[in-house]
């Protein structure tokens, strides 16, 4: 009844798939290292220039002006690093997401494989039983099929929110400094 073939082949897929998993979590981890270390540089270059213009200041309304002029592109490189880091990571759940996905389908194509092969030696008179679970398995598939609509319909959500603040504290940065005009 069992085959061996199908025993290794699922094991190789399972490895393919942890390889795979693996190698976008290094990929993921990377772009975020490289996007840290890049903020760290950048925030070293601006912090050494602003307190050179500070220690060349002639007096304390200099000092204040410097200081003003600093904080909007203080805020700019936050608003553009944190932009940044939304995007990464969306983009790295993106990937993880598709390749789960893609497990998912594989293995319930293999489990109905594996169920109609098991049927197919059912005892006589086990119709009933062979049915119950073939509709245990489509209503299985079918609750997963919902969560995983709704799992993506918030993630949507979530997605337009983090949009819309952004959007919202970028306007806002642009009548804060118009009203201090």
């Amino acid at each position: 009844m069992f085959k061996t073939e199908a025993f290794t082949a699922a094991h190789e897929a399972a490895i393919d798939q942890f390889t795979q998993l693996a190698r976008l979590s290094l990929a993921n981890a990377e772009r975020f290292t490289q996007l840290g270390l890049g903020a760290a540089r950048e925030t070293v270059e601006q912090a050494t220039a602003h307190a050179q213009s500070l220690a060349a200041a002639r007096d304390v309304h200099e000092v204040i002006a410097l200081n003003s002029a600093a904080v909007e592109p203080v805020m700019k490189r936050a608003y553009a690093y944190s932009r940044t880091a939304y995007e990464t990571a969306s983009e790295g759940n993106a990937q993880v997401k598709k390749a789960l996905e893609k497990q998912a389908a594989e293995f319930n194509r293999a489990a109905a494989a594996a169920l109609e092969e098991a049927f197919r030696y059912a005892p006589a008179g086990s119709e009933a039983v062979v049915e119950n679970v073939r509709s245990a398995v489509a209503a299985a598939q079918a609750a997963y099929g919902n969560i995983s609509a709704l799992n993506q319909r918030i993630y949507e959500t979530v997605g337009r929110t983090v949009e819309e603040t952004a959007e919202a504290a970028s306007a806002g940065n642009g009548k804060a400094r118009s009203r201090k005009r």
